[in-house]
């Protein structure tokens, strides 16, 4: 398993790259936890190394905790 976590205030959040060669991406779970006011914040869609969030209009301000296994390399 692999682990990416930290606090943003972008609509965005960009996976490190080795990501790619190491963890399945089909196997990623995302949580988020908003800051401050209720902001309806969700994941919009994840696509490659990128996570789109999506709010009520407010600004994006959240812990965000991604998790991914790991790839199998001996297969």
């Amino acid at each position: 398993m692999k682990i990416y976590h930290g606090r943003t205030n972008k609509k965005l959040i960009t996976l490190p790259q080795e990501w790619e060669e190491e963890v399945d991406l089909s196997t990623v779970s995302i949580t988020l936890a908003q800051v401050g006011a209720n902001q309806n914040l969700h994941v919009k869609r994840r696509q490659g190394l990128e996570i789109h969030l999506e709010t009520n209009g407010l600004p994006v301000d959240c812990y965000y905790q991604v998790i991914g296994d790991l790839l199998d390399k001996d297969k």
